[in-house]
């Protein structure tokens, strides 16, 4: 990579970073030096993405996996560090929903949506890990979770509860591996603007907006904020939290 900032010579998976809140927390770190490793499911997508994430000066490469197969899981982690040689910092920001009431949850819908949500994550985290145990990296994971783990969203049992999980695993994996220097928070958003279907005042999240404090819809940059504060060196002692970005909006109940 050239040039320099707070993370370089530093390497960072984010998955689901070829669009939305992803897409934005690369670009925050490669904009303080961190190399990348883009990942996403559509091969066209993660190419596209890396290559212009490339244009910010900084290492790039780009993996495709469907995080819905452990298998896949189990093939970015190992190429990742096969193609990078090392792993400092692991973002995991993939997530999808499949609404519909619980009663109506196909086996295979929740397989995927835990898939997705919960089981790759760990995964991945695992891989993480041993890799920053083996090199005696004082790395970062950080997952990203959603505030129907806090507020529920409607016909979404298993994506809130796969979520859920994924806080509570923060916290067992910052106790773990606090000892060895490795620190691990996670991201909670609220409503936030850029991703799919949050578009305008009309929208689902934008009939949020009367019930957020802060008065609008949250951002792709600030979630990406929050992950940066989890990365840098300066937050070294921060380690098995889970902090809400959500304009206050999981503090307060509607009027």
């Amino acid at each position: 990579m050239t040039g320099g900032g707070r993370l370089a010579g530093r390497t960072a998976l984010v998955t689901g970073s070829t669009r939305g809140i992803g897409r934005t927390v690369a670009e925050w770190l490669a904009r303080e030096g961190a190399s990348l490793v883009v990942s996403g499911r559509d091969a066209g997508a993660v190419a596209a993405a890396a290559a212009e994430l490339g244009e910010l000066g900084v290492e790039t490469l780009g993996i495709a996996a469907d995080l819905g197969r452990v298998d896949e899981a189990h093939r970015l982690g190992e190429e990742a560090l096969a193609r990078t040689g090392r792993l400092d910092i692991l973002v995991n920001n993939a997530g999808m929903s499949l609404r519909g009431p619980f009663w109506e949850v196909t086996d295979a819908a929740w397989e995927e949506q835990v898939n997705v949500n919960y089981r790759s994550p760990f995964v991945l985290a695992q891989h993480a890990a041993r890799h920053m145990l083996g090199a005696g990296t004082a790395g970062r994971i950080v997952n990203v979770s959603t505030v129907g783990a806090h507020r529920c969203h409607k016909d979404a049992a298993v994506y809130d509860s796969a979520k859920g999980a994924v806080e509570t695993m923060t916290r067992n994996m910052a106790f773990e591996l606090a000892p060895h220097g490795i620190g691990v928070n996670c991201v909670i958003p609220g409503p936030i603007a850029d991703r799919p279907g949050a578009e305008g005042e009309g929208s689902s999240w934008g009939r949020i907006v009367p019930f957020v404090p802060v008065g609008r819809l949250g951002r792709a940059a600030d979630v990406a904020a929050a992950v940066l504060f989890f990365c840098l060196p300066e937050s070294a002692f921060t380690t098995g939290q889970c902090l809400l970005v959500d304009g206050g909006y999981a503090a307060a109940l509607p009027e």
